[in-house]
Protein backbone atom coordinates (compact mmCIF):
# COMPACT_ATOMS: atom_id res chain seq x y z
CA UNK A 1 0.00 0.00 0.00
CA UNK A 2 1.34 3.26 -0.98
CA UNK A 3 0.34 6.31 1.51
CA UNK A 4 2.01 9.47 2.63
CA UNK A 5 1.72 12.45 5.38
CA UNK A 6 -0.67 15.04 4.78
CA UNK A 7 -2.69 17.64 6.90
CA UNK A 8 -6.23 16.80 7.61
CA UNK A 9 -8.42 18.64 5.09
CA UNK A 10 -10.74 21.50 5.67
CA UNK A 11 -13.93 21.94 3.92
CA UNK A 12 -13.58 24.52 0.69
CA UNK A 13 -14.39 28.10 1.92
CA UNK A 14 -13.30 27.63 5.39
CA UNK A 15 -9.99 28.62 7.01
CA UNK A 16 -6.84 26.58 8.12
CA UNK A 17 -6.50 27.05 11.86
CA UNK A 18 -3.75 26.04 13.76
CA UNK A 19 -3.92 22.39 15.60
CA UNK A 20 -3.79 21.43 18.85
CA UNK A 21 -0.46 19.57 20.44
CA UNK A 22 -1.70 16.95 22.38
CA UNK A 23 0.31 15.49 25.33
CA UNK A 24 2.12 17.12 28.90
CA UNK A 25 3.49 20.27 29.31
CA UNK A 26 6.19 21.39 31.77
CA UNK A 27 5.44 23.62 34.82
CA UNK A 28 7.80 25.46 36.75
CA UNK A 29 5.97 26.05 40.28
CA UNK A 30 6.31 28.89 42.96
CA UNK A 31 7.45 27.84 46.55
CA UNK A 32 10.86 25.58 45.71
CA UNK A 33 14.22 26.25 46.85
CA UNK A 34 16.88 28.11 44.78
CA UNK A 35 18.26 24.87 44.37
CA UNK A 36 14.81 23.55 42.76
CA UNK A 37 14.58 26.31 40.47
CA UNK A 38 18.49 25.91 39.19
CA UNK A 39 17.41 22.41 38.66
CA UNK A 40 14.49 23.58 36.88
CA UNK A 41 16.80 26.01 34.88
CA UNK A 42 19.35 23.09 33.91
CA UNK A 43 16.42 21.01 33.03
CA UNK A 44 14.60 23.50 30.87
CA UNK A 45 17.84 24.74 28.78
CA UNK A 46 18.77 21.00 28.40
CA UNK A 47 15.47 20.45 26.92
CA UNK A 48 15.99 24.12 24.54
CA UNK A 49 19.02 22.87 22.88
CA UNK A 50 18.44 22.10 18.91
CA UNK A 51 20.86 18.93 19.32
CA UNK A 52 18.70 17.78 22.27
CA UNK A 53 15.39 18.41 19.96
CA UNK A 54 16.88 16.28 17.20
CA UNK A 55 17.81 13.29 19.71
CA UNK A 56 14.50 13.22 21.48
CA UNK A 57 12.82 13.11 17.99
CA UNK A 58 14.51 10.45 16.74
CA UNK A 59 14.20 8.50 19.84
CA UNK A 60 10.67 9.31 20.30
CA UNK A 61 8.60 10.43 17.61
CA UNK A 62 7.80 13.51 19.26
CA UNK A 63 7.74 16.66 17.91
CA UNK A 64 10.09 19.26 18.91
CA UNK A 65 9.29 21.89 21.81
CA UNK A 66 11.08 24.72 20.25
CA UNK A 67 11.33 26.57 16.79
CA UNK A 68 14.67 26.55 16.79
CA UNK A 69 14.92 22.78 17.44
CA UNK A 70 12.64 22.24 14.60
CA UNK A 71 14.55 24.92 12.48
CA UNK A 72 18.16 22.97 13.44
CA UNK A 73 16.11 19.27 12.61
CA UNK A 74 15.22 20.61 8.69
CA UNK A 75 18.61 22.06 8.20
CA UNK A 76 20.07 19.28 8.43
CA UNK A 77 17.55 17.24 6.55
CA UNK A 78 16.31 15.54 9.43
CA UNK A 79 12.49 15.40 7.37
CA UNK A 80 13.81 14.49 4.03
CA UNK A 81 15.01 10.81 5.09
CA UNK A 82 12.98 8.13 5.84
CA UNK A 83 11.61 7.01 8.43
CA UNK A 84 11.64 10.93 9.77
CA UNK A 85 10.00 11.59 6.42
CA UNK A 86 6.66 13.84 6.76
CA UNK A 87 7.19 14.54 10.04
CA UNK A 88 7.33 17.88 9.72
CA UNK A 89 3.63 18.25 8.81
CA UNK A 90 2.84 17.80 12.35
CA UNK A 91 4.62 21.06 13.33
CA UNK A 92 2.48 22.79 10.11
CA UNK A 93 -0.54 22.08 11.29
CA UNK A 94 0.33 23.06 14.56
CA UNK A 95 1.41 26.17 13.35
CA UNK A 96 -0.76 27.14 10.46
CA UNK A 97 -2.71 29.99 11.95
CA UNK A 98 -1.79 32.24 14.85
CA UNK A 99 -3.49 30.80 18.18
CA UNK A 100 -7.56 31.56 18.21
CA UNK A 101 -9.31 31.19 21.51
CA UNK A 102 -10.62 27.93 20.09
CA UNK A 103 -7.29 26.60 19.34
CA UNK A 104 -4.97 27.78 21.88
CA UNK A 105 -5.56 24.56 24.24
CA UNK A 106 -7.80 24.10 26.67
CA UNK A 107 -7.59 25.00 30.43
CA UNK A 108 -9.37 22.57 32.28
CA UNK A 109 -8.91 21.86 36.27
CA UNK A 110 -8.26 18.07 36.47
CA UNK A 111 -8.38 17.21 32.94
CA UNK A 112 -7.33 14.41 33.32
CA UNK A 113 -9.90 13.19 35.48
CA UNK A 114 -12.13 14.62 33.53
CA UNK A 115 -10.68 12.97 30.28
CA UNK A 116 -11.08 9.73 32.18
CA UNK A 117 -14.37 9.89 33.62
CA UNK A 118 -15.64 11.08 29.68
CA UNK A 119 -13.90 7.83 28.50
CA UNK A 120 -15.60 5.55 31.05
CA UNK A 121 -19.51 7.04 30.26
CA UNK A 122 -18.53 6.75 26.74
CA UNK A 123 -17.60 3.00 27.04
CA UNK A 124 -20.53 2.60 29.42
CA UNK A 125 -22.85 3.90 27.02
CA UNK A 126 -21.36 2.00 23.81
CA UNK A 127 -21.58 -1.09 25.35
CA UNK A 128 -25.03 -0.41 26.21
CA UNK A 129 -24.70 -0.54 29.54
CA UNK A 130 -26.54 2.66 29.98
CA UNK A 131 -28.87 5.18 27.87
CA UNK A 132 -26.96 8.04 25.99
CA UNK A 133 -28.81 10.51 28.68
CA UNK A 134 -27.70 8.31 31.84
CA UNK A 135 -24.37 8.16 30.86
CA UNK A 136 -24.06 12.29 29.57
CA UNK A 137 -26.25 13.22 32.87
CA UNK A 138 -23.68 10.54 35.33
CA UNK A 139 -20.53 12.40 33.08
CA UNK A 140 -21.83 15.91 33.91
CA UNK A 141 -22.57 14.95 37.98
CA UNK A 142 -18.91 13.37 38.05
CA UNK A 143 -17.35 15.95 36.08
CA UNK A 144 -18.77 18.55 38.40
CA UNK A 145 -16.80 16.79 41.83
CA UNK A 146 -14.55 16.50 39.80
CA UNK A 147 -14.13 20.79 39.46
CA UNK A 148 -15.27 21.03 42.94
CA UNK A 149 -12.53 19.48 44.12
CA UNK A 150 -10.15 21.49 42.08
CA UNK A 151 -11.36 24.87 43.12
CA UNK A 152 -11.39 23.38 46.73
CA UNK A 153 -7.83 22.70 46.53
CA UNK A 154 -6.99 26.78 45.31
CA UNK A 155 -9.98 28.42 47.40
CA UNK A 156 -9.31 32.28 46.55
CA UNK A 157 -7.10 31.69 43.53
CA UNK A 158 -7.60 33.11 40.35
CA UNK A 159 -5.66 31.02 38.01
CA UNK A 160 -4.15 32.58 34.60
Amino acid sequence: MKWDVAELPVYAGTERKNSLVGGASLWVLSGKSDAEYKGAAAFLNFIHDPKTALFWSTNTGYIPVTKSGFDFMKSNGFYDKAPYKGREVAIESLTASEPTEITRGIRLGNFTQIRAEFGTQMQAIFANKVSVQQGLDTLVKNGDAILERFQQTYPGKTLP
